[in-house]
């Protein structure tokens, strides 16, 4: 185990750390709270502060996903048991459906490991908060999540308003113009160095967007 892996490793036990705060902020997301008028999946009325902040530990730990993922291979090797699961385009629901039905009581205490198959954000109105749980869980257990890179991990798709929202307006709508611009920057930076296909116990290939013709 590289030191990165090990020290993410060990901020999953520390409630205290960046990733556990992050996903402490996301079942805060997730769950009403009536006597103050916060339907579930929203942030409700937060201060700026606040927001600044949540937005700081996004992009601390974006920083220490990179490290892990540029140390990966391009074609990553999976053991079996392992579940494979599909775009979720900003879908926070879905993921979260995921993580009750498949990882409870988190990554880390599963038998299994996890290929995600890229297309992680546009379209959906959770860029953000997915991407935010996925580098939160990445860091926290390298080797159990797998993050493939998707044809909307990059600049220029995740850029594009006819997506409505894509990406960087999810960034913008939550964090302002320049704070939005630095988290969207620091999660592309991790889009940059993330693996391309993943290939489980030798026999089943798995890639975001199969095999392209011989004439691309």
């Amino acid at each position: 185990l590289n030191t990165n892996a090990l020290r993410g490793e060990a901020a999953a036990y520390d409630l205290n750390s960046a990733p556990n705060q992050l996903l402490e902020a996301l079942r805060f997301f997730e769950m009403p709270v009536p006597d103050k008028n916060k339907p579930a999946f929203s942030w409700g009325s937060q201060p700026a502060c606040q927001m600044e902040m949540f937005a700081r530990y996004i992009e601390t730990v974006a920083r220490e996903a990179r490290k892990l993922c540029i140390m990966e291979p391009r074609c990553v090797h999976v053991r079996a048991p392992c579940y494979i699961l599909g775009d979720l385009h900003g879908n926070f629901q879905d993921l979260i459906a995921f993580e009750k039905a498949l990882w409870r009581i988190g990554p880390s205490l599963s038998p299994a490991n996890f290929v995600f198959l890229g297309d992680f954000v546009d379209r959906g109105a959770h860029s953000v908060e997915v991407m935010t749980y996925l580098l939160a869980q990445k860091v926290m257990s390298p080797h159990k999540m797998v993050l493939l890179r998707g044809n909307h991990e990059t600049r220029l798709q995740n850029s594009y308003h006819g997506y409505n929202p894509c990406f960087q307006q999810s960034c913008h709508m939550l964090f302002g113009e320049t704070t939005g611009a630095q988290v969207w920057e620091a999660i592309n930076n991790v889009f940059d160095v993330l693996p391309l296909a993943a290939i489980v116990d030798h026999s089943i290939f798995c890639v975001h967007g199969g095999i392209p013709s011989p004439a691309y």
